[in-house]
């Protein structure tokens, strides 16, 4: 299965229902045998999986990833489930039908996007960790660079990572993260932050573009309220969970033989 922090639910973004409020879960243990029959129904591994688009709300989310020594793994994970199908079908519901949307390297259903949206204001917002200090400091001393990139996708996006401009002094020393140029880092903050948004692809390469020109609006969730719907949906998705030594189920799993 696809390891990742969230799935989502599949209710339409920013319509009524979305983002429900989930009643309090009653936890309920099974043996080990158990365990492994629901989460294999739970993640769809049983058969039944039938279409890309139902797949992904299942599953809550696809991983992406460059490396494809055999297929890139959003790929593999839709074959494990579905066996041979149209893998043309999954662009056409992330930038035709818009059904789907690419965020932070992950794939989501577009009824996920305010619950992300509660995410990426968090990372707006910062925190108290030496990983949130260096992040403001990068964007203090590389201002400039993020007005332009905002500035040039605003007048001219969507646009390739090569299409964007970046100073770099001549004799730069070069990074171990980023190269001599920052470019690079800054694209991934600014989009972790919902500040710029994935609008297409150029093969395997992105094209940036505002998320206003990318993805519809949607209500606005405050993060507790996003972070427990957030566990959740990860819950009913696994099927099962250990905690405190002991496997338990989610209401909504099917445990029959």
């Amino acid at each position: 299965s696809s390891p990742s922090p969230q799935p989502t639910s599949s209710t339409r973004a920013g319509g009524p229902g979305s983002c429900e409020r989930t009643k309090s879960m009653t936890l309920t243990e099974v043996s080990l045998a158990e365990a492994r029959r629901i989460a294999v129904r739970a993640q769809l591994l049983d058969g039944t999986a039938r279409h890309v688009l139902d797949t992904v709300r299942r599953l809550g989310f696809l991983q992406l990833d460059p490396i494809s020594t055999v297929a890139p793994p959003q790929h593999l994970v839709l074959f494990s489930r579905l066996g041979p199908f149209d893998r043309a079908e999954l662009d056409q519901l992330i930038w035709e039908e818009r059904k789907l949307f690419e965020h932070d390297a992950f794939v989501y259903p577009i009824e996920a996007l305010p619950l992300q949206r509660a995410r990426m204001l968090r990372r707006r917002r910062g925190g108290k960790l030496k990983r949130d200090e260096w992040v403001r400091e990068f964007l203090r001393e590389n201002a400039r660079l993020r007005r332009a990139i905002l500035r040039d996708l605003e007048r001219n996006g969507p646009l390739l990572s090569r299409d964007l401009k970046e100073d770099v002094a001549p004799g730069a020393e070069r990074h171990a993260w980023w190269g001599r140029g920052a470019l690079r880092l800054m694209l991934d903050i600014l989009a972790g932050r919902g500040e710029i948004a994935v609008g297409g692809r150029v093969g395997t390469h992105r094209l940036w573009d505002l998320p206003e020109r990318v993805w519809p609006e949607t209500e606005t969730v405050p993060w507790p309220e996003a972070e427990r719907l957030l566990l959740e949906q990860r819950r009913r998705s696994l099927g099962v969970w250990k905690e405190n030594g002991r496997w338990h189920v989610h209401p909504d799993a099917a445990n029959a033989p």
